[in-house]
């Protein structure tokens, strides 16, 4: 589960976040993502579903991610997420 949710947060190293409400979507092993992204202050909130209805929302603050995937809470840092190798 967590390769899942790291694979989620691929999209975290983009340095450009999209306007909010704008869907982006990405793929990883087989499984589709869709998602938007807001700034709201110094986080960014990015909530979608993968293409099997999972929901996850996640927010990015500082060096740390927090948020829920499938209804679980979730919390990593981005350095976790990398060490994967998931991350852009």
């Amino acid at each position: 589960m967590l390769k899942t949710i790291f694979a989620a947060t691929a999209l975290l190293a983009v340095p450009a976040v999209a306007q909010a409400n704008e869907a982006r979507e990405f793929s990883h092993e087989g499984v589709n993502y869709s998602y938007t992204a807001e700034q709201k202050g110094k986080a960014t909130v990015i909530s979608g579903n993968t293409s099997a209805g999972v929901p996850f929302r996640l927010v990015l603050k500082g060096q740390r991610v927090s948020g829920t995937y499938n209804d679980r809470y979730v919390s990593f840092t981005t350095a976790e997420a990398a060490k994967a190798g998931l991350t852009r």
